[in-house]
Order: structure tokens, then C-alpha cells, then sequence
């Protein structure tokens, strides 16, 4: 785990209920989401941009380094600093030989434009 001095932050995390489209589970992201705390994360400041067909998009996130075993899947959202974002790429756990580094790290982002 990341020293506790640093670990000041604390996401929500939003899953959102259920639904079948076309045969198959996914996240209504227009129903209202489950809220739950993670308490004690460290997030760290990602930014780019990219230019779509003469259109400017910001992609704009945090990684987020969270306590072990963090309940978390690859639709739900998070909120930080009063934003919603969305989670992507994998939800990795980092391992440690000793145990007091263990930590869960992923990427938070939101597109604008």
C-alpha cells in the first residue's frame, strides 16, 4: 500500500444497475448507481488531447492507486473532485513481497468535447 500520508483521497465508486440489450449484460448508465467510498486512494494527474475530424476532443483523468482488493469492474465510474469518469483500461492489483506496498491502480478518465 502506498504510505498513508499520501492516501488523502477518497472515490466513490457508481455502479449502475443492470440491464439485458440485445442478449446482452451491461451497465444503465440512465438508472441511478450503487455509491460506495474508497477510502484511502492517491491520484495522480493524466491529460491529452486528440483531434478527430477537424474536431477537438480532451481526454482528461487520474491514475488512481487505491487500497488492495478494491471492488471495482471495468464499467463502473468513479467519482473524484465533484466529476463523474469513467474506468479504463484493467483494474490491476500490484502485488509486494512483504505485503505493505499491495495497492490497486487504475485509470480514470472523462472525454470532453
Amino acid at each position: 500500500m502506498i504510505p498513508g500520508s499520501f492516501q488523502q483521497i477518497t472515490v466513490v465508486r457508481l455502479r449502475y444497475p443492470r440491464i439485458t440489450d440485445h442478449g446482452v449484460s451491461r451497465a444503465d448508465y440512465d438508472g441511478t448507481p450503487e455509491r460506495f467510498d474508497i477510502v484511502g486512494c492517491w491520484a495522480e494527474p493524466i491529460e491529452s488531447q486528440e483531434v478527430v475530424d477537424g474536431r477537438l476532443a480532451v481526454r482528461t483523468g487520474w491514475t488512481v492507486a487505491g487500497p488492495p482488493d478494491v471492488d471495482l469492474v471495468a464499467d463502473d465510474h468513479v467519482e473524484m473532485f465533484g466529476r463523474e469518469y469513467d474506468i479504463t483500461g484493467d483494474i490491476l492489483p500490484i502485488p509486494s513481497v512483504t505485503g505493505a506496498l499491495r495497492a490497486t491502480k487504475f485509470n480514470a478518465v472523462r472525454w470532453e468535447g
